[in-house]
């Protein structure tokens, strides 16, 4: 019996929030776009910062960001008309049905304390700083990926749709001084602890100037830190390789590269960009020379679960992990504006069966860990790092 069937026979009370997640992920949520937008409390509504998942959603909807399964999880909140999985809301109580069936009652995220306010540019800090998960605050720099004008764009993918909709009040500029600023305001603003700080970026036409501007954004937030903490960077290698020490001069204490699918046929086709200017030898020697500028288990290559076969996902595993790189995953869904729009999400036999594979791989490289130390929206690393998948 599958995870979120089980949680519905026995009662929300024996529920595993783990498991349950695996479900909304892989199936979805039925909800109407309105459920949310007479809720009271003020909680952190979804800020459509590189993709836009649900169908017709728009900031006007208030859909929240994440959800809180319980014990630490939260999971995405995945609009899909076609599932048996649904909420209610009743006043501030939201519940997760299964056919119409009480699983468990949901939280919602808080509003980031630090929202609210104007930059002296005068933009609002919600379209400025971009919040991962449930409370990461960073930045998501150059919003965009020159793949899309290239006609070849990884078909995941929904930045560029995501921007010109729900997305576009999203900050495209950052002029160093507001950077700083608003670095200054969410680490003085008395909220939740921040664990780390989160850069992203698309992909910039040319790599090492990409590289070179991201160095310098990124000087001016950890030079406007106090405490200084640890700056993760997402982003493309830039096409020198040399040029990754800026990243470490600059503050940058654990970086990722996403290669997304392992296969090396499999990446070609979805991530056609990505093979065409860069290519898949080249991403794997970046990664393996990204170890000697963050040190072992510093850096990180991220997948896509539900791509490619659970076997393919966990030779590259077994590949970076014996070179010192650590392991991200995302659990695929189906973005609008994406060529994916309309790919199934990969079956929970699937992704539990990776959750215990990944599992059994943290067991045999200890030095290992997700990227962020708390429960993320699509991925179940920090999840299956705490064991609870064993």
């Amino acid at each position: 019996m599958i995870a979120i069937e089980e949680a519905a026979r026995m009662g929300h009370k024996d529920a595993t929030p783990s498991y349950i997640k695996v479900s909304t992920l892989c199936r979805g949520l039925n909800f109407p776009l309105d459920l949310f937008v007479d809720v009271q409390a003020d909680f952190y509504a979804n800020q459509y910062v590189y993709g836009r998942t649900s169908t017709g959603a728009l900031r006007a909807h208030r859909l929240p960001q994440a959800l809180q399964l319980g014990t630490g999880v939260i999971s995405a909140a995945l609009r899909r008309l076609e599932s048996p999985l649904s909420l209610s809301v009743d006043g501030e109580r939201v519940r997760l049905l299964y056919r119409g069936r009480v699983v468990r009652e949901l939280g919602l995220p808080g509003r980031p304390a630090y929202f609210g306010n104007l930059l002296s540019n005068g933009m609002r800090t919600e379209d400025f700083i971009a919040v991962a998960g449930e409370a990461i605050p960073g930045f998501f720099l150059y919003p965009d990926c020159h793949y899309f004008p290239a006609g070849n764009p990884c078909k995941f993918c929904s930045l560029r749709h995501a921007r010109k909709t729900a997305g576009r009040e999203m900050a495209d500029r950052f002029d160093l001084g507001i950077v700083a600023e608003a670095t200054r305001l969410f680490q003085r603003t008395s909220w939740k602890e921040i664990p780390i700080v989160s850069i992203s970026t698309g992909t910039f036409p040319d790599g090492n100037d990409g590289a070179r501007y991201t160095c310098r954004v990124i000087r001016a937030i950890y030079e406007a830190m106090d405490p200084k903490l640890p700056i993760h960077l997402l982003t493309m290698p830039p096409d020198n390789l040399d040029v990754m020490h800026e990243y470490r001069e600059a503050g940058v204490t654990s970086l990722a590269f996403n290669i997304e699918v392992f296969d090396r046929a499999t990446f070609q086709d979805i991530c056609p960009g990505k093979e065409h200017f860069y290519g898949y030898d080249k991403m794997l020697k970046a990664l393996e020379y990204a170890v000697d500028v963050v040190g072992p288990y510093n850096a990180f290559c991220g997948f896509v679960w539900g791509l490619e076969p659970l076997e393919s996902v966990v030779e590259g595993y077994r590949w970076c992990l014996d070179r010192g790189i650590s392991v991200s995953s995302n659990v695929f869904h189906a973005d609008q504006g994406s060529a994916f729009a309309k790919r199934p999400h990969p079956e929970e036999d699937y992704v539990l069966g990776l959750c215990q594979a990944q599992s059994r791989l943290y067991e045999c490289y200890p030095d290992a860990r997700p990227i962020f130390p708390v429960s993320m929206r699509s991925t179940l690393d920090w999840e299956i790092h705490r064991g609870d998948f064993r």
